[in-house]
């Protein structure tokens, strides 16, 4: 039972799992969770660079059931903030270069 307001977890997630994007655009879509962002990478010789868009941005697919990778997508540019939508049985996808992208 939580109280009014309360953020508390009163049980443990269902599944937990460590995926390689710093996440920017999250949107659940029947049994797939999508998640964009920049790559969790810190290069010695660029730190900053996939922060900064440098290296490019990732779209990975995971089951909403068990958390299991099911795909994963390179983008030339890291996806804008909150810039993940699904409408129509697509997914569109906003970059921080000015582009969007529709999958199907």
């Amino acid at each position: 039972r939580r109280e009014r307001g309360s953020m508390a977890r009163t049980q443990p997630p269902k599944w937990s799992v460590n995926i390689p994007v710093r996440a920017r655009g999250m949107v659940l879509a029947g049994e797939s969770l999508f998640l964009a962002g920049p790559p969790d990478v810190i290069d010695k010789d660029d730190p900053y660079g996939a922060f900064e868009g440098r290296k490019g941005g990732l779209l990975w697919v995971v089951s909403s059931k068990d958390g299991e990778k099911l795909a994963e997508y390179q983008t030339e540019a890291p996806p804008a903030f909150d810039g993940l939508i699904a409408a129509g049985q697509r997914l569109f996808l906003t970059t921080t270069d000015g582009y969007v992208s529709c999958w199907e």
